[in-house]
């Protein structure tokens, strides 16, 4: 498919290695609360993207990846939410709950380590198009059709989808390539944008044989 890119959402190490400022922060509030997410991430979502990545660079087709971070020291820059669980959790005694993207914990885990050539956005919300210019990146590139994995699905990627689905992008969800707190809300998430995002959702190899076969 001419036009395709492959997003990966968020797969950074704040968010899936255990002994993050987040990761303690939200074991601390609510002990197990990501237990699915990271059991799933890494037993079903990342070996998923590696597959998918894997067929877009055979067909030379770009890879985007989004990281959720800011750069200003007080986290001024994230959204409201962000913000407050970042404050929030330095007043209980974890700093750096959401790090600035100059520290290694907001890269990308390293079984998906960016090639050279692939595409780092950064944002500061739930969507990268309030807060970065990855609209004018895609029109660049002639990008009309983005394929969605990641996590987690019924935040960042859910709402990424949304915002592109409004800039005329058609969408591509990805089942068994996302990942959220807990498979009810991951299914709910899906199912409840597919009328706004074009209801195009594959798991893992059908979306290999049915779409990359044919790019």
């Amino acid at each position: 498919m001419k036009g395709l890119a492959l997003v990966i959402v968020d797969m950074q190490k704040y968010y899936l290695e255990s002994d993050s400022a987040y990761s303690r922060y939200f074991n601390f509030l609510y002990p197990g609360s990501l237990s699915y997410i990271m059991d799933r991430s890494y037993d079903v979502i990342i070996p998923n993207i590696i597959k998918i990545k894997q067929s877009f660079k055979a067909s030379d087709l770009p890879v985007i990846y989004l990281r959720l971070c800011g750069d200003d020291s007080n986290r001024r820059d994230l959204h409201r939410f962000f913000k407050k669980t970042y404050e929030d959790g330095l007043a209980r005694g974890y700093p750096g709950v959401y790090p600035l993207e100059s520290e290694s914990a907001a890269d990308i885990v390293d079984e998906l380590k960016p090639d050279s050539d692939d595409i780092i956005v950064n944002k500061t919300t739930f969507s990268p198009f309030a807060s970065s210019n990855i609209d004018s990146i895609l029109k660049s590139m002639g990008i009309t059709a983005l394929v969605f994995t990641g996590l987690a699905t019924s935040q960042c990627v859910e709402t990424t989808a949304r915002d592109a689905s409004d800039r005329g992008y058609e969408i591509l969800q990805i089942d068994d390539a996302q990942a959220d707190y807990d498979e009810l809300v991951h299914q709910a998430s899906l199912y409840s944008s597919r009328g706004v995002c074009g209801g195009t959702i594959y798991d893992t190899d059908s979306f290999l044989e049915l779409v990359m076969k044919v790019t």
